[in-house]
C-alpha cells in the first residue's frame, strides 16, 4: 500500500495505540526504576541495568517471532533456533558455581537439597551462626563491662550497672558496641561522664573516649585499652533496659525472628542504612518491623503451615510485604496485643511524612510508649523500600534460576562477603585469641558450644529454625540484670 493509504494509516494508529497502552500500564515501573537507580548502591544499579538490557533483548525477539507467526500462520508454534541469538551471558537460568575459595566463609554446600528455598533457609542459619559471638568473645565483653563497673563503684559504691542493647538481646554483630547504663549515681550525667572518663584514663584502661552531651541521651563512648572493644555508657536512663527486655521476650516467643534480624541488620549495615541518626532503620525499629511481619504471617496462626514454612519463605514474604504490599501513605503499625494495622488518621502521627512530604514514611507505634512514633526519624524510608524491592527481585531470580547447590544464594546479590565486618569476622575466627590476656584461644572451650556440621545437616531443614535456642545462647545471663 501507498505511504498515505488507509491501510498504512490504520497500522500507524494501531502502533500508536499500543505505545499509549504500554505507557499507561507501566508508569509506576518506570518511575521506580529511576528511583532505584538513584537510591541503591552502585553494584545493585549495574545489575538492574544489565537485567533491563536482557529483558529488552528478549522482548525484541518475542516481538519478531510474533510478527513472523502472523505472516505465516502454518509455521511451527515454537522454534528453538529462534532464540539462539541471545548471548550466552544473557541466559539467566543457569548460574555457575564459584570456586570454593570464592564462597563466603559461612557457606556450607548441601548437594542433597535441590530446593532453593530450603537452601536459603540453611544458609540464613549458617550466616546467623557465623555472626554469633563465640564463648571467648562473650567473655571478653563481660570482662570489659566488669572493668567499667569497677571504675564506677570505686566512685559511687551504691550505683547499679546494667547491660542493654544488642549484646543483651543476642543480636549484636561482631563489630557491635556494648551498651551500659549506670543508675543511682549521686550527680548529674555530664559530671558523672567526665568523672568516669578521667578515672579510666588515669588507670590506663581506655585508649579513646568521646563525650557527647548534646545528644538526646548524653553518652560517653569508650574504647578498651586491653582488647579494643567499645562501649556506649549512659547515666540515669533506663529506657534502653526496658526496650532490650521487650526484644528479648519477643525473641523467645518467636525464635524465627533471630536469624532474620541478623541477616537484615547486616543487609542494611553494608548499605549505610542501619543508623537512626542518619535516617536509616535502627536495631529497635527493625526488630519491631520484623515482629509486626511475623505476627501477621499466616504461619504464626496455623500450626501445619508453621511446620512447612522455612526462613527462605519468611525472608521472601518480608521483602515482598514491605516493598509492595504495605501502604506507607495511610497505614500505621502496632505490635501490641498480637499486632495490627491502623489508619494514620486515627492517631496523631499524621498521614504523610519524610523529606519533602514523601508519602513513603513508616509509622510504627512504640510498644512501650504508644504516644511515640518510632518510624518518624526514619526519613530514608523511600530508599529502604527500594532496597527491599531490589532484594525481593533478587530472590525471585534465585528461586527460578538453576543455581547449583555449591553456590551461595546470599552472595553476591544480597550480601557483600568482602565487607570489612565479614572479613574481620573471618580473620578473627581463624586467628584468635580475642585480645584479652588469659582468655582461651579459639578452638578451646568454645568448640564445645558449636553444633557439629554433620549433626545439623542430619536434621530436617524446616526444623533447625523451629526449636527455640536456649536462653543465654548469646552468653548473657537469663536475669533482668545481666552480668556486670
Amino acid at each position: 500500500p501507498l505511504a498515505g493509504g488507509p491501510e498504512h494509516r490504520h497500522s500507524r494508529a494501531m502502533e500508536a495505540g499500543e505505545r499509549a497502552a504500554m505507557a499507561e500500564s507501566s508508569p509506576q515501573e518506570t518511575t521506580f526504576l529511576r528511583d532505584t537507580d538513584a537510591a541503591l548502591i552502585e553494584e545493585d544499579a549495574e545489575r538492574n541495568a544489565e537485567q533491563a538490557e536482557r529483558n529488552s533483548l528478549m522482548r525484541g525477539l518475542l516481538r519478531k517471532r510474533r510478527e513472523q507467526k502472523e505472516q505465516d500462520p502454518q509455521e511451527e508454534a515454537v522454534r528453538p533456533e529462534a532464540f539462539m541469538e541471545v548471548p550466552k551471558e544473557s541466559k539467566g537460568p543457569a548460574r555457575p558455581a564459584a570456586p570454593d575459595g570464592e564462597q563466603p566463609p559461612w557457606f556450607t554446600p548441601r548437594p542433597h537439597l535441590d530446593n532453593a528455598v530450603l537452601r536459603l533457609h540453611e544458609e540464613l542459619l549458617d550466616f546467623a551462626q557465623f555472626m554469633k559471638h563465640t564463648g571467648e568473645e562473650v567473655q571478653a565483653r563481660r570482662q570489659w563491662v566488669r572493668t567499667i563497673a569497677s571504675a564506677c563503684r570505686a566512685m559511687w559504691p551504691q550505683c547499679q550497672i546494667r547491660v542493654f542493647g544488642s549484646f543483651f538481646t543476642g543480636l549484636s554483630l561482631p563489630n557491635g558496641d556494648v551498651d551500659v547504663a549506670i543508675l543511682d549515681v549521686p550527680c548529674k550525667a555530664p559530671t558523672a561522664m567526665k568523672m568516669l572518663a578521667d578515672r579510666m584514663l588515669e588507670k590506663g584502661e581506655i585508649s579513646w573516649l568521646e563525650i557527647i552531651e548534646s545528644a538526646k541521651v548524653p553518652v560517653v563512648k569508650l574504647r578498651s585499652q586491653a582488647c579494643g572493644l567499645r562501649s556506649d555508657v549512659v547515666f540515669g536512663v533506663s529506657d534502653g533496659i526496658d526496650t532490650s527486655k521487650f526484644i528479648r521476650e519477643r525473641l523467645k516467643e518467636f525464635p524465627q525472628m533471630r536469624p532474620l534480624l541478623v541477616f537484615l541488620k547486616y543487609f542494611l549495615l553494608q548499605r549505610g542504612l542501619h543508623e537512626t541518626y542518619g535516617g536509616g532503620m535502627g536495631s529497635y525499629l527493625l526488630t519491631n518491623v520484623v515482629l509486626h511481619f511475623i505476627q501477621r504471617h499466616p504461619s504464626t496462626r496455623n500450626a501445619a503451615q508453621y511446620a512447612a514454612t522455612s526462613l527462605g519463605h519468611l525472608l521472601y514474604d518480608f521483602l515482598k510485604y514491605y516493598s509492595q504490599e504495605f501502604r506507607y501513605d495511610t497505614q500505621g503499625i502496632s505490635v501490641l496485643d498480637g499486632g495490627c494495622v491502623f489508619h494514620k488518621s486515627e492517631r496523631s502521627f499524621g498521614g504523610k511524612g519524610g523529606k519533602k512530604g514523601s508519602p513513603v514514611q513508616l509509622c510504627l507505634e512504640s510498644p512501650l510508649n504508644p504516644s511515640v512514633d518510632l518510624g518518624s526519624p526514619c526519613f530514608r524510608m523511600p530508599v529502604l523500600r527500594n532496597l527491599f524491592h531490589h532484594g525481593f527481585h533478587c530472590l525471585c531470580h534465585l528461586f527460578v534460576s538453576r543455581a547449583p547447590p555449591e553456590a551461595s544464594l546470599l552472595c553476591p546479590l544480597l550480601l557483600d562477603p568482602l565487607h570489612p565486618v565479614i572479613t574481620t569476622r573471618h580473620r578473627l575466627m581463624a586467628e584468635q585469641p580475642v585480645a584479652l590476656p588469659g582468655l582461651p584461644r579459639a578452638g578451646g572451650s568454645a568448640d564445645a558450644l558449636q553444633v557439629p556440621a554433620s549433626a545439623a545437616d542430619a536434621e530436617p531443614p524446616a526444623k533447625r529454625q523451629k526449636q527455640p535456642s536456649p536462653v543465654g545462647t548469646d552468653g548473657t545471663e537469663d536475669e533482668d540484670g545481666p552480668a556486670g
